[in-house]
């Protein structure tokens, strides 16, 4: 039970530590409430809507600011 609470935790932290760095984003601060972070096994994983290539191009190199080294998983859709 101790190993699932410290891995929830990991998420938890990882996920706040990427919508900090989102929110502190100049270009897709105003569009935060737009997207869906999760962990999907061991990869970070968007969803939801952007309106322009620029912005979703933007998303893995903001996250890689936040310290993930890991997959991430770009699913965001442009519209």
């Amino acid at each position: 039970m101790a190993i699932i609470q410290v891995q929830e935790t990991r998420v938890s932290s990882m996920i706040r530590r990427i919508d900090s760095v989102l929110c502190a984003h100049h270009d897709l601060c105003g569009h935060r409430a737009n997207l869906q972070i999760s962990m999907e096994g061991a990869r970070i994983v968007l969803r939801g809507n952007l309106p322009s290539v620029a912005l979703k191009q933007a998303l893995v190199p903001a996250i890689r600011q936040a310290g993930v080294l890991g997959q991430v998983c770009n699913c965001v859709e442009i519209g």
